[in-house]
């Protein structure tokens, strides 16, 4: 370098006084030409040649040598002078290592060291050459041209030869700076002008390199070290950002870095090579083009260890056929255009080769910044210098519209065209991730790329997957409106558009231990290149730097995908044996038939053959089968033909299984047990998600995290009462179109849902609760093969986790859901996926892989490796159940919107059936769910059921010709589910649970105050009719509710004109009854375990302990159902037309029905003991309930029956109406007429419900008052009856309910009318009904266990009975034969002949009518005690002024009976009687009874039913002499009215105003031994009796007695 120096000021002192001079520039022509006319040839060849270059100090550095070297120039071409130069065998040695080569090389030895640079081959080509584009006229096409061809080049690079070169590097860059600073000077001193450039340079360079290989050599630090751990933390609003550097003890916070290999190895020494087979360079100065070719390059790692573990070799880098193209761009608006193209890149990325690297670029940092350090001063001292020799006020000056011009750049643009990429990386200890491309195209990577065949996976199971996506930018078209003052940079909205976009979850993939490997490998990488720079290169803390301003914003995201399909794999074992079972299950359905056909054909031949002559000849003995004629007789041709029925019925599998397409699923079972398996692509996916033309736009929340936080106390009311801190926040607005969604489970008849046309405007946001600073532990993380980090991480359960909030009102076109029992396995198997993918697992293949521990490395270093689970405390509480998670992750509003849906609830357990299912189908459809409570509102809601299906299905039976309709039918359908939980904490809706920032401490429990110990459910069911009228008519008005029901019902005159005849419809049949309960039986408990499914054992996984939650049957302490309709009616459909039932139509103004089971009042805890569900309470209320029978169209049934109304209402409203409907309506008025009331009501109650919660849920439904009892219109209206008040016992008991358990039934108003048409079509309809809730037969499997289990205990009881005999002594062995007491005869008597007890009261003064008094017989040691109770109340029934019209049919007319009330109790007795059997058998009369040798007992139930009618009086009524009379009922008359004859037109009084009483008493007892006929009985008492009569009214009566009530009931 100093002797080059000289030399190099010498030549720019040259250039300088040339530039001074300003010579002429005719002389330098006339010189250039005078030297052109001379022609040279200069030829320069050396066998060796050794360059040296020395430093500065004059020491030498690098050693050139050149085996052969040749030079040729000439300028005999006319295109002037050209140069051609070859170099072969060309080494590059150091100074020190060229010593070493050369002492070597003297005594002929071989070395095998090798150099800094070995060329074999250089060739150089510098001249002018023709260029093949045009140019312009009058230029010469001759450009000067360097080329340059070098083959077989290698490099190899050590950390000391690097350091030299940049020393070397460095050096020079100080001398030509500092020489060039001096020119400068000098320049500036005399006032010259720079020279431009002259334009006749070189213009062309092209370069070729064949084989060149690079390698680099070095170590890396393997040692131990701490390295301080901070950690940032957000406390929200309760502190904001704070970094805890300080251990709970008092220590730093800090992480230990411990390598795996032995302690005195520190280095690790490694190699990278990079191997390029072809590279081209052409650069074209004249038109800016520089073009790069690369036929391929290869990089690889590889690590060499001393110890005998094997070498790690890794390709980080292979691309094929690669090219770079860039020029600049004719477009004013783009300076550069850019293009890469290649069609193969493999890029591989490993944590190892990261820190080597890392630590490379660390200590070339530390080497450049070391030098830089040294060459300061020199720099410093040249900077004063020359400030003194510059002049004052000779600065340089700028031109002010300069630097404006600088700053504006102009667009660059860089096409893409990638034909494969594919990028792999082990992002975690025991993860590899790897992306796949087969083609990238872009025509400007700013604007956007084409992405084809992108393929991620995970541990070589892929998880996503795309035929096609384009991802792009492009400016916010928001950006106009907004104000252009505020805006800083232009915002850009990023579009991705993908034709077919595949999401899978693959079989038993752990996705959740993949994340957390993936973030502990990530904060360990962190921490350890922090303790590598602090080691190495060490900086101090520079002040935070303004930030400037970014010029471009982050608008948007959309998403505009046609296809999206999101599925969980299938296990494929389960796949395939399912798929396989399908089709075994049709073909041997198919060989079933085939056979029974073929057995019935042998049958039939032999019969005939039987009956035929033995000369005759039996066609039918002959059978064809495929052309060939075959004998029946024939066993070898019938076994033979049998044989090809089952190879045919194979074939036909065997067929269908190659029609099956095997799938190659995601790559999770590729081996082991299940790699076997290949299920087709019908059966790849468990749970599949697709949607198509999808739009999905994700915009920014205005205000940021404060308006985050705004809409989330909108949503959650806890966090607007306690200011919840938060410390993340991400939310979006979201706007969302897409053609079609379905949801599928495998590959079932029915999706699970389905839907059109949807669209959804809402936001969601994802907040993460702040806490305070969480407990640490210590976990250890594998980074690579030799580094292990010991860090802090918090401890399980104390980090609060991300939250959802909705607010999404979602609407859809058309949907269809379905649902089946058999479809619950599917769900357990796809909670199993979502438990596997969910749960925390240790992946680590360090710890694990017994190849990686070192024997040499120290104990505590295995131990730490080994007992990494001893790490994490022990877990203090459960893990949350499924109904928890979802109170504690999801909240807020979401809201679902149909114009119509379809839903299928499947009737079989098969999830292919087809035809046997329930539907229900609806109009607009309207689902809001929130937090503890959903709400459903349909309107045209129908529910269809498949029983006629079922019936042809089972019973092979034809289709009636009448379409069945709509089993529930209603306008206007509601569905209220409220759920209300109850926890430890007392308010189960703060699901907050970490300690807050300002608590100064973590909560000892954390999950246990959430968990809910009691669940009360409400189901509110409504139907109404399409008039909104009907719902806001006064209900506490008996004549509104009444002009309801006619209008409803009968076409009438009188008819309200603002009310719809639509209402709630029923059309039931026994046959729908018996569809339905075996519908309800198998969805409540359904058969095959099905619902038990998820607690078996799979294949090939281990049993794990239970979470220890309660079910949720056990959590559900309440369960309420409420039903209202209004009005409603219910029409009876038989299967036959000539059923007596046909045409029964109940029609009913207001139905409410209420059912509520509990478990009793107590305070629920986790561990308390918990009584079963049982129901508590039953109400019906039934408001003008009427019955007749329409045999005839409706519209003839609706005139014939129009004026159908009680004279209550005639009373009411006037005698003018009163006389008009009697005189136009009164004929044909009783056709089809059954019975009618004024109010029904049904109420039972046990002791165990809650009365508190019971009056609140009543309560809270009546907020409409659709339910008003009918007490005001006896106590406060003036419609009321003055005889229904006269006896304030009439409606004694209305609306009480006594919590006895006893079944409570009032009547009010009842009119029924008798005849033989009625009686046939109620006993029918009875007998139909009775048939419906028959117990199902259990299935064979069940009567086989149940028959076992019977036996078993028989042979228990018997063993015990033996072993008492054995005991205990015999009685007559002790005793002898004893004649039976005189007690015991009495006690046998009494209860032989109950009768006489029950006569004894019944004779006894009025207690028969206030109240049955009954005795229960007991007796105990043969003692009799008799004593009196009321028993067991299983129902009571009170009546209100009932009216019974009997119709007499030879003696035409009718028999009426009314009271003006009355009441039917039915109780129950039980008693145990003890007695010897001598005594039962003197008593019966019967004898040889076996007595078993101990103390004989007996039981005795007794069932009893009264009956009390007040103020009864019958009537008498003639049909012949006014037929168009119709019926004759008693009117009512008002309190405030004048005293009238209460009896009709016709009818005539038979019985006065008196009181009867009816007992109907059974008697049943006996033992398993002895069986005793039970004992019936009948009284009748009535104390005021008085009857007076005529002939014909003793006829009517008679009749009606013997032909009507006492007739034979029709089979």
């Amino acid at each position: 370098m100093s002797r080059l120096k000289p030399w190099m000021c010498l030549h720019l002192s040259k250039k300088k006084q040339i530039v001074l001079r300003e010579e002429n520039p005719i002389l330098e022509k006339s010189q250039s030409t005078e030297t052109e006319a001379i022609m040279w040839t200069c030829t320069v060849s050396a066998p060796e040649m050794t360059i040296v270059l020395y430093s500065i100090s004059g020491s030498p550095l690098y050693h050139g040598c050149s085996q052969s070297s040749h030079l040729f120039a000439n300028n005999i071409a006319s295109t002037g002078t050209a140069v051609h130069m070859e170099l072969g065998e060309l080494h590059l040695h150091m100074a020190d290592e060229y010593q070493e080569f050369f002492k070597e090389s003297i005594f002929g030895v071989e070395t095998n060291s090798t150099s800094l640079m070995h060329i074999a081959k250089v060739s150089v080509d510098w001249g002018k050459k023709d260029t093949e584009s045009l140019e312009e006229q009058g230029v010469s096409r001759c450009k000067l041209v360097l080329s340059v061809d070098v083959s077989g080049m290698g490099l190899c690079f050590s950390f000391q030869r690097v350091e030299s070169l940049i020393s070397a590097a460095l050096s020079f860059q100080t001398l030509f700076k500092s020489m060039s600073a001096s020119g400068k000077r000098t320049t500036q001193n005399r006032g010259g002008r720079p020279s431009k450039s002259s334009g006749k340079g070189t213009r062309h360079l092209k370069l070729n390199l064949e084989r060149c290989s690079v390698n680099f050599c070095g170590d890396v630090g393997v040692e131990n070290t701490v390295v301080a751990d901070p950690k940032r933390v957000n406390h929200g609003s309760q502190g904001g950002l704070a970094v805890i550097s300080v251990s709970a003890d008092g220590t730093p916070r800090s992480a230990n870095i411990t390598s795996t290999i032995s302690n005195h190895c520190k280095q690790l020494s490694y190699s990278v090579s990079l191997d390029i087979f072809h590279f081209s360079l052409c650069v074209n100065k004249e038109k800016q083009l520089t073009q790069v070719e690369l036929e391929r390059a290869r990089s690889i790692y590889q690590e060499n260890t001393e110890q005998q573990w094997p070498d790690t070799k890794v390709t980080l880098f292979d691309m094929q056929n690669a090219k770079f193209v860039r020029r600049s761009a004719a477009i004013s608006e783009i300076s550069v255009c850019s293009l890469f193209s290649a069609t193969d890149i493999s890029v591989r990325w490993e944590p190892d080769v990261h820190l080597s690297l890392f630590e490379l670029m660390l200590r070339l940092k530390l080497l450049v910044h070391n030098q830089k350090l040294r060459g300061l001063d020199n720099e410093l001292k040249e900077d004063i210098s020359s400030r003194k020799n510059m002049e004052p006020g000779k600065g340089i000056t700028v031109k002010p519209g300069q630097s404006d011009e600088q700053h504006k750049k102009r667009e660059s643009v860089f096409a893409i065209d990638v034909e494969m990429l594919s990028i792999s990386a082990e992002v975690g200890d025991g993860v590899d991730a790897m992306v796949q491309v087969q083609s990238i195209f872009s025509e400007n990577a700013q604007i956007g790329v084409l992405l084809e065949g992108l393929i991620l996976s995970l541990n070589e199971a892929r998880v996503f997957e795309s035929s096609r996506m384009q991802i792009s930018r492009i400016p916010n078209s928001s950006n106009s409106s907004l104000d252009a003052k505020v805006q800083v940079g232009t915002t850009w909205d990023w579009v991705i558009q993908g034709l077919d976009i595949h999401i899978c979850m693959p079989y038993r993939l752990q996705l959740r231990a993949i994340e957390d490997s993936i973030e502990d490998m990530l904060r360990g990488l962190k921490l350890l290149t922090a303790a590598k720079t602090e080691l190495i290169f060490p900086m101090k803390k520079e002040s935070k730097k303004l930030k400037r301003p970014i010029s471009t914003k982050f608008g948007c995201v959309k998403f505009c995908i046609r296809k999206l399909t999101a599925d969980i794999e299938e296990e494929p074992m389960q796949g395939w044996l399912d798929e396989h079972y399908q089709l075994t299950k049709n073909v041997a359905c198919e060989l079933a038939v085939r056979l029974k056909f073929f057995d019935h054909l042998i049958s039939k031949g032999n019969r005939f053959s039987g009956n035929a002559e033995p000369n005759e000849s039996c066609p039918e003995r002959k059978v064809n089968y495929n052309g060939v004629e075959m004998d029946l007789q024939d066993t070898s041709a019938i076994q033979k033909l049998q044989e090809e029925i089952h190879k045919q019925a194979f074939r036909s599998y065997y067929k269908a299984c190659q029609k099956l397409v095997p799938s190659e699923g995601s790559g999770a079972c590729k081996k082991g047990f299940q790699a076997g398996f290949k299920p087709s692509t019908a059966r790849t996916s468990l749970l599949s998600i697709s949607a198509s033309e999808l739009d999905v736009t994700l915009t920014r929340i205005e205000g940021g995290d404060t308006g985050i936080i705004e809409i989330i106390k909108k949503l959650d009311p806890i966090c607007l009462s306690d200011n919840i801190p938060f410390s993340r926040l991400l939310g979006r607005n979201i706007l969302l179109h897409a053609g079609s969604l379905a949801v599928k489970l495998r590959n079932y008849t029915f999706p699970l849902f389905s839907a059109t046309a949807g669209k959804c405007e809402g936001r969601v946001v994802l907040a993460q609760q702040a806490t305070y600073f969480q407990p640490q532990i210590h976990q250890d993380v594998f980074i690579g093969r030799w580094r292990k980090v010991r860090m802090l991480r918090s401890a399980s359960g104390t980090t609060p986790p991300m939250k959802t909030y909705f607010d999404l009102p979602i609407y859809f076109h058309k949907a269809e859901v379905s649902f089946g029992v058999g479809y619950e396995p599917a769900f357990a198997d796809v909670s199993y996926a979502f438990t596997v993918a969910l749960r925390r697992a240790n992946l680590s293949v360090r710890s694990v892989n017994s190849c990686f521990k070192n024997p040499n490395a120290s104990d505590s270093t295995q131990s730490a490796s080994l007992n990494f689970s001893e790490t994490r405390p022990p877990k203090k509480e459960r893990s949350l159940p499924w109904w928890d998670d979802v109170r504690y992750y999801i909240h807020g509003n979401i809201s679902l919107c149909f114009s119509d849906t379809r839903w299928n609830v499947l009737g079989t357990t098969d999830p292919y059936e087809k035809l046997v299912k329930l539907q229900i189908i609806s109009g607009f459809m309207e689902i809001q769910q929130s937090d503890g409570s959903v709400y459903v509102f349909a309107k045209d809601f129908k529910i269809l059921l498949s029983s006629l299906e079922s019936l042809v299905k089972n019973y092979s039976l034809k289709l009636p010709t009448a379409v069945a309709d709509a089993f529930i039918e209603a306008p206007a359908f509601s569905l209220e589910v409220t759920m209300d939980w109850e926890c430890a904490s007392g308010n189960p809706l703060n699901h907050y649970l970490h300690a807050l920032p300002n608590e100064g401490e973590p909560r000892k429990k954390v999950y246990d105050p959430f968990r809910s110990t009691s669940l009360s459910l409400r189901w509110n069911f409504s139907l109404r009719p399409s008039l909104q009228q009907c719902n806001k008519q006064s209900p506490s008005s008996t004549m509104a509710d009444r002009k309801i029901l006619e209008g409803a019902v009968y076409d009438c005159p009188y008819k309200s004109e603002n009310v719809s005849i639509e209402s709630p419809t029923m059309n039931v049949g026994a046959h729908d009854l018996a569809w339905v309960f075996r519908f309800w039986n198998m969805n409540y408990n359904p058969p095959h375990k099905l619902r038990s499914f998820s607690r078996w054992p799979r294949f090939g996984i281990p049993r794990v302990a239970r979470s220890g939650n309660l079910s949720l049957d056990k959590v559900m302490t309440e369960f309420m159902l409420r039903l209202d309709a209004t009005p409603t009616c219910m029409k009876h459909m038989p299967l036959e037309e000539d059923d007596p039932a046909n045409g029964l139509t109940f029609r009913i103004t207001k139905l409410k029905y209420e059912l509520c089971y509990s478990r009793g009042r107590q305070k629920y805890t986790f561990e308390c003991k918990r009584d079963p569900l049982d129901l508590v309470y039953q109400g019906l209320d039934l408001h003008m309930p009427k019955a007749y029978l329409n045999k005839e169209d409706c519209t003839v049934v609706a005139k014939s029956v129009q004026m159908t109304r009680d004279s209550s209402q005639s009373t009411s409203t006037g005698n003018e109406k009163c006389n008009y409907m009697s005189g136009c309506t009164e004929k044909h008025r009783d056709n089809g007429f059954l019975l009618s009331s004024d109010y029904f009501t049904i109420r039972r109650q046990a002791p165990k419900a809650d009365p508190e919660r019971l009056v609140a849920w009543q309560e809270a439904g009546r907020k409409n008052l659709e339910m008003t009892y009918v007490r005001s219109e006896f106590e406060n209206g003036s419609d009321s009856d003055d005889h229904t008040r006269s006896d304030p016992s009439d409606d004694d008991g209305f609306n009480v309910v006594i919590a006895d358990n006893c079944q409570r039934v009032f009547v009010y108003g009842l009119k029924l009318l008798w005849t033989i048409e009625n009686r046939d079509a109620v006993w029918s309809w009875v007998g139909g009904i009775s048939k419906a809730f028959e117990p199902q037969k259990p299935s064979p499997s069940r009567q086989y266990a149940q028959r076992k289990l019977f036996e078993e205990n028989q042979v228990l009881d018997g063993a015990e009975t033996l072993q008492d005999d054995i005991s205990k002594p015999s009685p007559s062995i002790t005793h002898g034969t004893s004649s039976p007491s005189p007690q015991h005869m009495e006690a046998l008597e009494s209860v032989s002949s109950p009768s006489h007890s029950v006569k004894m009261e019944n004779s006894s003064s009025g207690a028969v009518g206030k109240g049955i008094y009954l005795s229960l017989l007991s007796a105990k040691s043969g003692k009799m005690i008799n004593y009196e109770e009321e028993g067991t109340r299983n129902f009571m029934v009170n009546v209100i002024q009932p009216q019974f019209n009997l119709h007499s049919e030879e003696a035409n007319g009718r028999f009426l009976l009314a009271a003006a009330s009355g009441r039917v109790l039915a109780r129950s007795f039980h008693s145990v009687l003890h007695g010897c059997y001598e005594m039962i058998e003197q008593a019966l009369g019967i004898g040889s009874i076996h007595i078993p040798e101990c103390e004989p007992e007996m039981t005795w139930k007794r069932v009893e039913f009264s009956v009390m009618l007040e103020h009864v009086q019958a009537h008498v009524a003639p049909t012949d002499v006014d037929p168009g009379a119709g019926l004759q009922w008693l009117p009512k008359i008002l309190r405030r009215s004048p005293k009238v004859k209460r009896t009709g037109a016709l009818l005539e009084r038979v019985f006065m105003p008196c009181t009867m009483y009816f007992r109907y008493t059974r008697h049943k007892g006996g033992t398993t031994d002895l069986k005793v006929k039970p004992l019936k009985e009948l009284a009748f008492n009535s104390p005021n009796i008085t009857a007076t009569m005529t002939s014909r009214q003793f006829q009517v009566m008679l009749d009606v007695l013997s032909n009507l009530l006492f007739a034979r009931l029709p089979k």
